[in-house]
């Protein structure tokens, strides 16, 4: 049996399913070693056999019910012609955007050609799994990665995106339309891959202001939902939007098989009074909790653990796992959700 599926299809599991966020990264010894063979972060995403092996590292450490696919939200841009560079202790930079070039250059590029490695990285790792594991596939959201477009990088204050959405300059409707677009058209390929599941990372969707959520971040995830709907009625999606649980009834509305991924910020009674009313649960341990170990772990585990005991739910993080945590806290986790005692 797919735990995973099952509980993204509304059912319960004496012990909930469990994969994190960024399982497979930087804080894994094993990552690290690959990553040294690799000039840059984005050659490393498309190089078939070493993403593959990654997506596949943690499973083979952890009882894990799920892999997800090693890559990064920014390949869409990269692809569409805007440059990304991954700088150390920085993050992404990227390329100015050229509103002269880009548009047209986008419209002529066949994005499945172009994002054909990490397809045939999610066909390889559907290969090697037993069915009983979940492969999930996975992009951002067109808001949160515009952010990156725009600010050409990560922001602290989202300034010029917020200006241009303000004033509904063209290049930021521009940008969210190709981006929607694009977007659909991976995911939907990413299902015929072999992804049994995907998610819409909506990392940075709580810095728009209110007034415009409804424009750029419901309606944009809504169309997006219906369009894989049109194409893969049963397949369960996860939206992950931080900071924006209000939201959620909104965009649920008329759709099934959707599941509400819930950041740390949100109070527990929040997460099953409110949004798992609408839909099965992900989340929502504090990453940094994961980093510290030790009892407080087991605390707010235990806590999830017992709210969610018997109900349609994902145990994950509410963030991806930071690059310092201890692989043994995370065994020390996966041990926890499964019903174990502390491996020593």
């Amino acid at each position: 049996m797919n735990q995973i599926l099952n509980a993204l299809q509304k059912n319960s599991e004496t012990h909930p399913p469990v994969w994190l966020m960024r399982q497979a990264g930087r804080y894994l010894p094993e990552y690290r070693i690959l990553r040294q063979k690799i000039p840059t972060f984005m050659d490393l995403c498309f190089h078939e056999d070493y993403a593959t092996e990654i997506t596949l590292q943690p499973l083979r450490r952890f009882e894990l019910d799920a892999a997800i696919l090693f890559s990064d939200i920014l390949v869409i841009p990269h692809v569409l012609g805007q440059k990304v560079h991954f700088i150390e202790k920085q993050g992404p930079v990227l390329d100015p955007l050229d509103a002269h070039t880009f548009f047209e250059k986008a419209k002529d590029i066949n994005l499945e050609e172009s994002l054909s490695v990490p397809l045939k990285i999610l066909s390889n790792i559907r290969k090697s799994l037993p069915s009983t594991k979940a492969v999930i596939g996975f992009a951002g959201s067109p808001w949160t990665i515009a952010t990156y477009m725009l600010e050409q990088g990560k922001s602290t204050n989202f300034t010029k995106i917020k200006m241009l959405m303000e004033t509904e300059s063209p290049l930021f409707t521009q940008t969210m339309a190709v981006l929607e677009e694009a977007i659909g058209t991976f995911l939907i390929a990413q299902v015929n891959a072999g992804a049994d599941v995907i998610q819409i990372f909506d990392s940075w969707a709580k810095v728009v202001p209110k007034a415009y959520q409804a424009t750029w971040i419901v309606a944009p995830i809504r169309r997006l939902i219906a369009r894989i709907r049109s194409r893969h009625p049963d397949t369960p999606i996860i939206y992950y939007g931080r900071g924006v649980c209000a939201l959620y009834p909104q965009i649920i509305k008329g759709f099934s098989h959707i599941t509400f991924g819930v950041d740390e910020d949100v109070p527990l009674s929040v997460m099953k009074d409110q949004i798992q009313k609408l839909a099965p649960v992900q989340g929502n341990l504090s990453p940094q909790v994961l980093r510290e170990g030790g009892e407080r772990m087991k605390t707010n585990v235990d806590a999830l653990l017992q709210a969610f005991q018997g109900t349609p739910y994902v145990f994950n993080l509410g963030h991806g796992i930071v690059p310092q945590t201890p692989v043994d806290h995370v065994a020390q986790l996966i041990d926890l959700v499964k019903g174990r005692v502390f491996q020593k």
